[in-house]
């Protein structure tokens, strides 16, 4: 066919994307994001985060999160690992024994020998030494499999008992005793303690300006994201229109007016007065309609105008789900009003009337919020104006909630900074119903748009974890003045950044990762197409082999002796966060980011349990639970991927 005849055919191609060919269609930001299988769990990162912020004042602060990336750190390196192996459609039991030991292994061959003693290696032979077992054990775990085609779950428990057995007979056989110790006696521990076993002291590190450095980042970054959300939601003109550009500008200086003005009252940031209410009106008024101004100059500076706005209509559906929505926050508000916010009196199962007050009232604004949303981004496919109406009722409605919370509340954290929260949310709703009202909507893929809307969003991301970052390595004067205790950020929280941005790297970005997908999906047809399958299950088992090394180092510097029965029962736990992280049990689908996401979901749940003040003894109990939603929430966005390929 000729270059010539390509046009056409090109242009029938989006024509049948428009008119319904699902293979073809274009699909939004929004969709797209739930392709990805950790959506689900950054989304209950969030929540779980959220949720112990407010029920504990030093969850949120930098000695809190010390404290729970900690946990994670070891957590979630076994995670990345174990989730890579299990995209590769296989299990390794051994991972949790195998942790101990390695830590174990380097100790023996660090101490002095004598009648209990071990073989008096240098730390400079005894780690690459303990490498190599490591690498042994995964090497031999995928051979076995691959070679005999047993399960994967029968042979690495065979390497479970082994490992387990020979840690205890060991530690009796070497030290008379179920621990080893004496790592600080190698020779070049003082070099090695600084890789595996550093710790950096935050306390004296204060920063009073941190919170106005965190609102303005976390300010542009919000304007850097909705920027690029727009671009990849509608349609481009084909000349931009200069007098759009202006009122942008106009609504952006307006908006910068409110946010300063915020700042010294209520509005987003910690540590402001609640005085000037007053003033604190005329300024988040300024910066609503700031926002709103802006997102209509850039509306109309770059964006097709709509054509056809529809009539508003509700189908039975959606009429019975805005009733049902209606119903439940009603009747939270009436729970919220009625019961004793201050009563800790037991009502059942572990269950005060604050707490009781607390769980029926979110539920209900939850509930509330999410089925008219749901019910505006079903009708809004064919009725923008019916998205309007029912985004702004929403906006409304968290509007009330808004002020109920900080009406009922008695602490500074409901009252200023969740009230301004609620606010902005309420804003971001009106806006997302105003724009498609105006604007047309993208039906079809546009590279330069594209670029520049991830490229925007990617940047204000960016920005989020840098004002982040800064949040959690600075202390103020209030918070050191308040904090008794020494917290330290350890090493191990660097090494498990490094070692899951390049698992998923490998993931994403290179052959072994596709080669990994496929084994993993169907091994026989990637067999078929010339993937090497044994190698590459192979080389994942050896994969979660050195990170078991790895936590096993940074255990045993960090107390210069491990237990015998260090790790036991852990491989649970990082089978857990891997699933918690969306990757399936069957192979074939999920991230490395997933995997770690999960074990801070799961170490904000162990460490905000005491934060809060509960019964640590049903820790485990939480996490059931987290485990049964996040199953769910994962075959929710795992099916909506599926509807949008």
């Amino acid at each position: 066919m000729s270059a010539t005849e390509s046009p056409p055919l090109e242009n029938a191609a989006l024509e049948e994307a428009a008119y319904g060919d699902e293979r073809l269609a274009y699909r939004g930001p929004l969709l797209r994001l739930l392709t990805r299988p950790e959506i689900g769990a950054l989304l209950g990162a969030a929540v779980i985060w959220v949720y112990f912020w407010l029920v504990s004042d030093v969850f949120g602060q930098a000695a809190g999160a010390a404290n729970y990336l900690d946990v994670a750190a070891t957590l979630g390196i076994m995670a990345v690992a174990v989730s890579l192996l299990m995209i590769g459609g296989e299990f390794d039991l051994s991972a949790g024994a195998m942790t101990g030991a390695t830590g174990m292994l380097v100790i023996l061959l660090v101490i002095p020998p004598g009648e209990f003693g071990g073989a008096g290696l240098s730390l400079w032979v005894a780690i690459p030494l303990t490498l190599a077992f490591a690498l042994g054990v995964g090497w031999f775990n995928g051979t076995v499999v691959e070679k005999t085609g047993l399960l994967s779950f029968i042979v690495t428990l065979s390497t479970f008992f082994i490992l387990i057995g020979a840690k205890l007979g060991f530690a009796k056989l070497f030290t008379a005793k179920v621990i080893v110790e004496g790592l600080d006696e190698g020779s070049g521990y003082d070099f090695w303690v600084k890789i595996f076993g550093a710790k950096w002291t935050r306390n004296d590190h204060i920063f009073d300006g941190r919170d106005t450095l965190f609102g303005f980042l976390m300010v542009i970054g919000f304007a850097a994201v909705f920027f690029g959300m727009l671009e990849l939601s509608h349609t481009r003109r084909e000349r931009f229109n200069a007098t759009g550009l202006i009122v942008a500008a106009a609504g952006i200086a307006g908006a910068l007016y409110g946010v300063w003005g915020l700042r010294h009252g209520f509005g987003f940031v910690v540590g402001a007065s609640t005085d000037t209410v007053g003033s604190n009106w005329l300024y988040a008024a300024a910066l609503a309609l700031g926002v709103i101004v802006a997102a209509v100059g850039i509306g109309v500076w770059r964006f097709e105008r709509v054509s056809d706005r529809g009539s508003f209509s509700l189908s039975g559906t959606s009429l019975r789900n805005i009733a049902i929505a209606l119903g439940v926050i009603l009747f939270g508000s009436f729970v919220a009003i009625t019961l004793d916010s201050s009563s800790e009196d037991i009502v059942g199962f572990m269950l005060t009337v604050q707490g009781l007050r607390a769980i029926v009232f979110g539920f209900g604004a939850i509930v509330g919020v999410t089925l008219p949303v749901l019910v505006a981004r079903k009708e809004g496919k064919r009725s923008p104006i019916t998205k309007f109406v029912v985004m702004t009722g929403t906006s409304l409605v968290i509007v009330g909630l808004a002020f109920l919370i900080q009406s009922e509340a008695t602490s500074r954290k409901f009252r200023a900074e969740v009230f301004a929260v609620l606010l902005l949310i309420a804003l971001i709703f009106f806006v997302a119903g105003l724009m498609p009202l105006l604007f047309q909507g993208r039906e079809a893929a546009h590279p330069a748009a594209d670029r520049l809307g991830k490229m925007l969003a990617a940047l204000g991301i960016g920005l989020f974890l840098g004002a982040v970052t800064i949040r959690l390595l600075y202390m103020t004067s209030e918070e050191a003045a308040a904090t008794q205790a020494v917290f330290n950020y350890r090493i191990s929280i660097l090494w498990f950044i490094v070692f899951a941005v390049a698992a998923s790297l490998v993931l994403m970005r290179t052959k072994f990762g596709n080669w990994t997908f496929a084994v993993g999906g169907n091994k026989k047809a990637a067999r078929e197409v010339g993937v090497p399958a044994a190698r590459t299950k192979t080389i994942l088992f050896m994969t979660v082999s050195v990170a078991a090394f790895l936590v096993g180092m940074l255990l045993a510097f960090r107390l210069n002796s491990v237990q015998a029965n260090v790790g036991n029962g852990q491989e649970f736990l990082y089978i857990i966060a891997a699933v918690v992280g969306g990757n399936l049990l069957s192979g074939g689908y999920g991230s490395a980011a997933g995997g770690a996401l999960g074990a801070l979901i799961m170490a904000m749940s162990f460490q905000g349990i005491p934060f809060a003040g509960w019964n640590s003894d049903w820790r485990f109990l939480f996490v059931g639970v987290i485990l049964l939603l996040a199953v769910l929430v994962n075959n929710f966005v795992r099916k909506k991927a599926e509807e949008a390929e």
